[in-house]
């Protein structure tokens, strides 16, 4: 059976909308759309996407942490652009956190919850396989669920 829990939301937004900051089921961790917002919810980088862009991928970042996963482990990212002239700015941004890692990634230009933010990104993670199994006598050997190269 499957292990499921969530990292909640702790914004404004999720008095009214039933929402997890993440949730993380087994391996597989799954962040919210996440905007550009300081601690009380107000917008951060003013009219500038690459600001804006910085200040999502490290909200991403403290999501994925409480999470227990990095941004290392973002196998697959999503960027909402609010006009497509911003994509080299939010690049810039994305390229700086995720040079090494390279995940799937699409942009998708579309309206955003509130005017003046430019950028929106979720995430999905995949959690590093154990090392071991806990308890059980298998100390030490690889986990079943371990990576394996494939063909």
């Amino acid at each position: 059976m499957a292990t499921r829990w969530q990292v909640p939301a702790r914004t404004a937004w999720a008095r009214t909308l039933a929402y997890s900051r993440a949730v993380v089921v087994d391996r597989q961790v799954f962040v919210s759309g996440t905007l550009p917002v300081d601690d009380r919810g107000e917008r951060v980088g003013g009219d500038d996407a690459y600001l804006q862009a910085r200040q999502v991928l490290h909200l991403l970042q403290a999501a994925l942490q409480e999470a227990g996963a990095a941004l290392a482990d973002v196998v697959r990212l999503r960027i909402y652009l609010v006009d497509a002239a911003d994509l080299a700015e939010v690049a810039r941004a994305q390229f700086e956190a995720f040079e090494e890692v390279r995940p799937a990634c699409t942009v998708l230009v579309s309206a955003l919850a509130a005017p003046g933010f430019r950028v929106q990104m979720d995430a999905d993670a995949l959690l590093p396989a154990r090392t071991s199994h806990v308890g059980g006598g298998d100390e030490g050997q690889p986990a079943l669920d371990a990576a394996t190269p494939s063909a």
